[in-house]
């Protein structure tokens, strides 16, 4: 995990919704596929919330920058 970038989240978001257009798509990938943009950060709070949760502060020396 890097910094919060909204072109990423955005460039994330296109490429599920690629996939989901996808009128083969084996509705058990579609659901994953569904559940993952529903829960992309839409915001750079969030998604530093979701850092802080997945690396607690000292897990890793080089995230310490991007939380605080």
């Amino acid at each position: 995990m890097g910094p919060y970038s909204e072109d990423r989240q955005y460039r994330r978001a296109a490429s599920l919704g690629a996939v989901l257009l996808d009128t083969g798509i084996d509705p058990d990938f579609r659901r994953i596929y569904e559940q993952k943009l529903l829960a992309l950060a839409r915001s750079e709070s969030v998604y530093l919330e979701r850092v802080k949760q997945v690396y607690p502060t000292g897990t890793n020396v080089h995230l310490r920058a991007i939380i605080e």
